[in-house]
């Protein structure tokens, strides 16, 4: 029959549904796997600052690499994000909720500036979350650390996703 899929087109979209779930799946324990190891090492006395430290880089780098050298996003992006100032607050215990508000409202706002405006909405929710939990009075370095790690780099990988959206769009 024309038209109709064959016995071997439906063994392979069967074996392609297989693998993307599988390949969700691993990326997701990856995810809760990481997350777990950096919830021990913000809790641990005392906290693993060169890990955090890093970390915070990366979403520095993540940030930056998409702008072009030079431009002026990217450069406020390097100077508002100094990661040794921040190993040293962090280091020293010298990090105020002031400073800790700072970070995240700036962070989450440079995504809204890269993201779509679609994804507004969402990238709002995640820094509330971060709000709330500061708000609650339950909040210390070892649950806010992470819920920041976990929220940014969650609205940094939609942008790099909303690019990649718009990139294949030009590719057909």
């Amino acid at each position: 029959m024309e038209g109709s899929k064959s016995e071997e087109q439906r063994a392979k979209e069967g074996f392609d549904r297989n693998v993307n779930r599988l390949t969700e799946q691993v990326k997701e324990t990856y995810k809760r796997a990481f997350f777990d190891l950096l919830e021990q090492k913000v809790a641990a006395d005392p906290p693993d600052y060169e890990w955090i430290t890093r970390l915070y880089n990366e979403i520095r780098v993540k940030l930056t690499s998409i702008l072009r050298k030079g431009s002026p996003l990217r450069n406020e992006i390097e100077e508002s994000m100094d990661v040794e100032l921040f190993e040293q607050m962090i280091k020293n215990k010298a990090f105020q909720p002031t400073d800790l508000y700072n970070l995240v409202s700036y962070t989450f706002g440079v995504c809204k500036k890269l993201g779509s405006a679609g994804r507004d909405k969402e990238t709002d929710e995640k820094m509330q979350e971060i709000i709330d939990l500061v708000n609650s009075g339950n909040a210390n370095f070892a649950n806010v650390v992470p819920l920041y790690i976990k929220n940014i780099n969650h609205c940094v990988d939609r942008v790099y996703e909303d690019l990649r959206g718009v990139s294949q769009m030009f590719k057909k």
